[in-house]
């Protein structure tokens, strides 16, 4: 079927013409009937995520910190994803804006808790195509079937591709994501025991309290005052 464009006609096929007038009025066969504009259906979704959304990664002590991102510089539109989003319980942050300078603004939603990107995860990854690979990785590395290095020597090669943007990145994370959890819980174990070993006069720890509430002080400057770790400044004031 030809479709108008500006003022030439192009040769469109019939089921991408009718997904296009689907979409536009927010409804889909796949989706929920009740809902009469914005997304409806986990395929429409997926279709914007393939073209404005992302997968993000942050390397964070012993595991990778998975987001998915939607993008787009008007905030209707991202404010439907997160209507959509919120009715099939993704928990997500709130709309933010991102400033490109005076004439343009991005409008941004993250999906950053665990269960909720792998839940939303899972929900696209039939439907998109350019990112199916960035979502098996996250998938796989949250699910525990491959270490940190793995997934980011994966998301590597995408990036040396050309079908994911952002930088080559190196890190040192031999472990599954379950495997890093746990040894960070060790270790934040190992340092709360060292912590309350230290021995600290009372008059001294009075004179921390004080500087930490009058002073306001926070637990890097009193440690750097003091001369005692992190861990021992925030037993010392309580902190958990």
């Amino acid at each position: 079927m030809w479709a108008h464009v500006g003022t030439y006609l192009i040769n469109e096929p019939q089921n991408a013409m009718s997904t296009r007038r689907e979409q536009s009025r927010g409804l889909e066969i796949d989706g929920d009937p009740t809902v009469q504009n914005g997304y409806s259906s986990w395929r429409q979704v997926s279709g914007y995520f393939d073209g404005d959304g992302n997968v993000g990664i942050e390397v964070v002590k012993r595991i990778l910190r998975i987001k998915l991102r939607f993008v787009d510089t008007w905030k209707p539109q991202v404010d439907s994803i997160w209507e959509f989003l919120r009715r099939h319980k993704i928990n997500t942050g709130h709309v933010g804006r991102d400033d490109k300078g005076p004439w343009q603004a991005a409008y941004r939603l993250d999906v950053t808790e665990v269960e909720s990107v792998l839940r939303a995860a899972k929900a696209m990854l039939p439907h998109v195509v350019k990112k199916k690979e960035d979502l098996r990785i996250a998938i796989d590395y949250i699910e525990g079937r491959i270490t940190g290095n793995e997934a980011l020597n994966l998301f590597n090669n995408e990036v040396r591709m050309g079908r994911r943007k952002g930088k080559v990145r190196e890190s040192n994370l031999p472990f599954t994501r379950q495997e890093g959890l746990r040894l960070s819980r060790l270790e934040n174990a190992q340092k709360a025991r060292a912590a309350y070993a230290v021995n600290v006069s009372s008059a001294l720890q009075e004179q921390i309290k004080k500087d930490h509430v009058k002073g306001n002080l926070g637990h890097v400057r009193l440690s750097r005052k003091y001369g005692y770790s992190v861990s021992v400044i925030r037993r010392i004031l309580g902190a958990k």
